[in-house]
């Protein structure tokens, strides 16, 4: 648009320009609008994928159960009515490991279908929060700790959901989360930005002396960070 105001003002451009480079800024305006459409259509469909998977595993895991439940009861009966079963047992015992090994993995085609990357959930997870959809970035950020709990991105998985928390006013969760990931991961460099907005959420909660003692706690252990600098401008404006 820039440049169609300055060809217009310099007086160099005839009218059959001006419309061309009008029709090229609403291409650029239709392009844009698409784009913005596809993503939403993707956030929906990975979305709708995330769920199917944790129906299957659900469904898979019940009917696993039954199935064990079923065996336990053939193996009891078989053992009080007196019968030389060992042969039986390790069947059975043989059919309970198959059904460990099928209860932890993806049994249906359809979820052997969709491809699950770590990656990419982290990354689709990071989008929702980024534009605001705060929901659905939780939803993806706690389906990416289920499936990879010690994968590369997991604590700030944790701390990105305590943001989505944070934006959203429920600064009792927040905290949690936050405070998750200084137990869990309390060698990971996001240790101090998480620190420092569980201060922030108990300052928002109006418990300032929780709010100081996780202040303290990041002078301390993270003396050397900018975190640490804010937690002391946070302590003077408390302690006042």
């Amino acid at each position: 648009m820039s440049l169609l105001g300055s060809v217009v003002l310099s007086g160099c451009a005839s009218r059959a320009e001006i419309k061309r480079f009008q029709a090229q800024v609403d291409s650029l305006s239709v392009a844009g609008q698409q784009q913005a459409e596809s993503l939403t259509r993707l956030d929906s469909l990975m979305l709708e994928n995330i769920r199917t998977m944790r129906t299957l595993r659900a469904e898979t895991n019940a009917f696993m159960g039954a199935i064990q439940e079923e065996l336990s009861i053939i193996e009891s009966i078989m053992r009080d009515s007196g019968f030389k079963v060992s042969a039986l047992t390790t069947r059975i015992d043989a059919l309970k490991d198959d059904i460990d090994k099928r209860a932890t993995a993806p049994s249906d085609s359809a979820v052997e279908d969709i491809p699950v990357k770590g990656a990419e959930i982290f990354a689709t997870a990071l989008l929702d929060l980024n534009q605001g959809k705060y929901e659905l970035a939780i939803m993806g950020f706690e389906s990416y700790l289920e499936e990879f709990e010690d994968g590369a991105h997991a604590p700030e998985a944790r701390y990105n959901i305590g943001e989505a928390l944070f934006a959203q006013a429920n600064y009792s969760e927040a905290a949690l989360s936050y405070l998750t990931i200084t137990r869990k991961w309390p060698a990971s460099g996001i240790v101090p930005s998480a620190l420092y907005k569980a201060g922030q959420c108990y300052e928002r909660l109006d418990q300032p002396e929780m709010a100081a003692n996780f202040y303290r706690r990041l002078v301390a252990e993270f003396s050397s960070t900018a975190e640490a600098e804010h937690a002391k401008r946070r302590l003077e404006e408390i302690e006042e």
